[in-house]
Formats: structure tokens, C-alpha cells, sequence
């Protein structure tokens, strides 16, 4: 039997099929548009809905294998609002857009910011759907005209299948959703002017929405008995498609920004939660909640000092056809200094969530390499994700282990220091798409190939490699991660 995963991201969408065993036997993706200038960021459902059937079409007539199962994991919070004709009836807004700021101040105002954590575990901010929603009601008539309100997850779902069901992770992004009872909240979706019946019905992961109607099969050449199955938030795939299945085990994907997430016992404080930024949602597995932790400046500042402080060394790199991150890494082994770098260059992540900061470079002298910047870059990034976690230890989390994916997981220098800096054994994946393996897992369970998702996960996800701390190295981070406490405190709101 083969398994699909599909995802549906802010750029574009890719669909992975796999054997039981997690083998990879047909792959296909299409990109699209992003709209939108000064602060507004927007897709289009019909572009999306156009490349995803693009894909499925593409998957059905080359996959060598017959589908059993599919689940789709979605980007969060943006909205698909269908006229009673499912007609689209206006462009979705992503991550970043800017509008909902006012509309999220006001919330705070008329419900207090620890009834909404409570409600919905999520700190109030305008990245999450409520604010959105609010101001598409101020604005538009879009609301209004709404026969039916879809995220990309459950949208999908409802194109292959005609029915509705959305899963709990994906309906916790609108901050609309209450967590315990996992019901949509309705006094929250009214203030939008948003009624229940107008969202799909909230479901585990891994629940079969149905399988595919006999129109839609046809049309896209899959089989009509495939199942469709809950999928959920992509990043909570992506988690768990890397093995996240223990609550002493993180995660952490690596890219731009870098994000770990963490199995919480319980919420914890919401006041303390509020005041860190700490997220309680629902995950993928069982009656799981996730919370992450960020640091938004991870290969993007990478890149910034490759074209700013470093540009010299990076174009004799690029004359002698040699990889400049590479190169650094050889310089910075073995290597140690007295350099600090705080890495909020423009915005910050937990434990203080800020999109107009400074970052902060100490310890130099005219003695200072090249090479010992470098390495104060990377060892800023781990310090800043490990005063992160040692506030949120104070929740009960505690970690053995650090599951590492995303670009950054290529640089064994990169997962050494990560295991140096938190004392815990570091492993990469063998898949590089936990996104659609998540989806996969989900999907398998539902079909009856394992009898668990920690069965499923624990045969499917395998280990790349693995990173242990390094004991001669123990004083010297220690020491410097005291440093960077300090500094930390003293700068961070500069």
C-alpha cells in the first residue's frame, strides 16, 4: 500500500508518496503567487486550488503504486471564504501581513490578554487569525457573504471528499478555538462576526474524512476509494514526521528562523506563559499539547554576514568555487573566543517577542579574526534558544535529546555546538520532508498499516546521525552562556 502527504505551504505546494515503510516512490510540487505591498501579504485560493489539483492530477497519473490513505497539512490561520456557489470570494492573508494589530489591542482591552491564553493558549498577537478575521469584518462584507470558512487543511479535504472536517491544530491557529473543550469558541468567532457553523467541525489528526468523490476522481485520475484523513498545522506535521513523539525529546527545524518545539505536561501558568510567549496548542498526537520556542534570525543573519561584515572572504570563496559557509566552519574548529553576539538583528523570539529590535556584538579588540565572529554568530543563535529553554523548563519540560531538521541540520558544526551548549545528545532524520511524513504516518494509522502513531513513527522516522556532547568543551560554554545571560539582560530591550 502507498501513502500520501500533502503540503500546502505559503509559496507553494508538494505531495509525497510513500511505501508503509517510509520510502519515498513518487514526489510532485507546483509554487504560486504571493500579492500584496506595504504590509499586506495575500495568496490567492484559486491559484492554490488550481496548482494542489495540479499535483494531485500529476500524482494520480504517475504514481506507481495505488494511494490507500492521504492527509494534508496546511499553513496556519489564513482563511478560504466560499460564497454559497464555493466561490472564492477574496484572497487569503498569511504569516507577516501586518493588518490586525488594532483589532488585537482592543481584544486585550475587552477580554484581558489571560482569558484569551487560558481560552485558547495562544498569547494574543496579530499573527494569529482573530485579529485578521476581525479586520476583514471592519473592512469587506466578506464575512458576511461567507456560506462556508475553510483553512487550506480542511479546504482541500472538502474539495476531494464534499465534507468538513478540520483538524484541532489547524483550528487553533485562529485563536477562535478553545484548547480543552476543542470546540471552536464561540463568543471569540462572533466577535468577528464569524458564526460556528460557518467553520468546519474540529477532529483529532488521523481521523478519515471520507474517500475521494467519484467526479474528483475521475477528474484528477486517483482512486476513489482513498481515504482522507485529518492532517493538521504544518509545522505540527513537520514535528512529528521528525519523531517527536516523547516529551523529554525537542525538535528543532532550522531555516531562516529556527524553531523547537516541546511536549507540554500541562499550560502551566497563562500569566507566565503570556510573559514569555509561550504557546500551549494542540498536537498532532493524541491529546498532546506543543509549545515552541523561536529565534528569528538564524540563516538569515547567517546571510547577513556573509554579504555585509564578511563580503571579502565570501568572494574569494565564490572565485575559488568554494562554499563560504563551509570554509567557516573549517576556521571556527576547534576554536574558542571571547566574542558575544546577541542574534536579534531587527526582531526577537521568546522569550521576549519583538519585531523592532537591535542585535549587540561584544568583545572585540583589534586582535579579533574574522573566523571569532563567526563563531559568536552560531553560538549566539544556541545560547539565545537555551535561555528560551531554561525558562521554559519552569513548565516542566524537561529534554534528553534535540531532533534537528531544516538547512541548518546539514552543518555538523551547527548540531556539535548545539549538543555542547544544552549537554544533550543531538540526531538528525533521514527524510527530508517531516512535513508530508507526518502527513504519511497520520495516514497509515488510519488505513490500519500500524496499530499506533508512536508504532508508526517509532518504525518509519530513522536517524541520520547523532551528535553527544562534548566534555572538554563544558567549562568554556558554560562560562560564556552566564556571559550571555547577562548581556542579554542588559540589552535585549535597546
Amino acid at each position: 500500500m502507498a501513502y500520501a502527504g500533502l503540503d500546502v505551504g505559503t509559496s507553494g505546494c508538494k505531495i509525497v508518496v510513500y511505501d508503509a515503510a517510509g520510502k519515498v516512490i513518487f514526489q510532485a510540487g507546483e509554487t504560486y503567487r504571493e500579492y500584496g505591498e506595504d504590509g499586506c501579504r495575500e495568496i490567492d485560493p484559486e491559484e492554490v486550488r488550481e496548482k494542489v489539483f495540479k499535483v494531485l492530477k500529476a500524482t494520480g497519473e504517475g504514481c506507481p503504486e495505488r494511494i490507500a490513505a492521504m492527509a494534508v497539512a496546511s499553513l496556519g490561520e489564513s482563511i478560504v471564504c466560499l460564497d454559497e456557489n464555493g466561490r472564492s470570494l477574496c484572497r487569503s492573508m498569511v504569516t507577516g501581513d501586518r493588518r490586525g494589530g488594532d483589532e488585537c489591542r482592543e481584544l486585550i482591552r475587552k477580554l484581558g490578554d489571560e482569558r484569551i491564553m487560558e481560552i485558547t493558549g495562544l498569547p494574543a498577537s496579530e499573527m494569529y487569525g482573530l485579529p485578521k478575521y476581525i479586520w476583514m469584518n471592519r473592512n469587506t462584507d466578506v464575512i458576511r457573504k461567507a456560506a462556508q470558512i475553510f483553512f487550506y487543511e480542511d479546504y482541500i479535504g472538502y474539495l476531494l471528499t464534499g465534507k468538513r472536517l478540520v483538524s484541532d491544530s489547524s483550528a487553533s491557529r485562529s485563536m477562535a478555538f478553545d484548547i480543552h473543550k476543542k470546540e471552536w469558541d464561540r463568543e471569540l468567532l462572533g466577535l468577528a462576526g464569524i458564526t460556528a457553523e460557518q467553520m468546519s467541525e474540529p477532529k483529532p489528526a488521523g481521523t478519515v474524512i471520507g474517500t475521494v468523490r467519484k467526479e474528483r476522481a475521475e477528474e484528477l485520475h486517483l482512486p476513489e476509494e482513498m481515504k482522507v484523513v485529518v492532517g493538521g498545522h504544518d509545522q505540527s506535521c513537520a514535528a512529528f514526521g521528525s519523531g517527536l513523539n516523547d516529551p523529554h525529546v525537542g525538535e528543532c527545524g532550522m531555516g531562516t528562523c529556527e524553531f523547537m518545539f516541546l511536549i507540554l505536561p500541562d499550560m502551566g501558568d497563562p500569566r507566565y506563559m503570556i510573559d514569555h510567549d509561550f504557546t500551549c496548542v494542540p498536537y498532532v498526537l493524541g491529546n498532546r499539547y506543543l509549545t515552541s520556542l523561536e529565534v528569528t534570525t538564524c540563516g538569515v543573519l547567517k546571510n547577513w554576514c556573509r554579504d555585509t561584515i564578511f563580503g571579502g572572504i565570501a568572494k574569494e570563496c565564490e572565485e575559488r568555487g568554494e562554499n563560504f559557509f563551509a570554509h567557516m566552519e573549517e576556521r571556527i574548529r576547534g576554536l574558542f573566543t571571547e566574542v558575544l553576539v546577541l542574534p536579534q538583528f531587527g526582531s526577537s523570539g521568546n522569550p521576549d517577542i519583538n519585531c523592532n529590535v537591535s542585535g549587540t556584538v561584544t568583545g572585540l579588540t583589534i586582535h579579533t579574526k574574522p573566523e571569532e565572529i563567526y563563531l559568536a554568530v552560531l553560538e549566539g543563535m544556541a545560547f539565545q534558544m537555551k535561555l528560551s529553554y531554561d525558562l521554559v523548563r519552569k513548565l516542566g519540560v524537561e529534554i534528553g535529546k534535540i531532533i534537528c531538521t531544516g538547512g541548518g541540520a546539514r552543518s555538523d558544526v551547527t548540531l556539535q555546538m548545539r549538543a555542547d551548549v544544552f549537554g544533550v545528545e543531538v540526531t538528525t532524520v533521514q527524510s527530508k520532508e517531516t512535513g508530508t511524513l507526518g502527513c504519511m504516518l497520520l495516514s497509515a494509522v488510519a488505513d490500519g498499516a500500524y496499530g499506533s502513531l508512536e508504532e508508526a513513527a517509532g518504525r518509519v522516522v530513522k536517524t541520520a546521525k547523532v551528535f553527544r556532547p562534548d566534555a572538554s568543551k563544558r567549562a568554556y560554554y558554560e562560562r560564556k552562556y552566564e556571559k550571555y545571560k547577562k548581556l542579554y539582560e542588559t540589552m535585549h530591550l535597546f
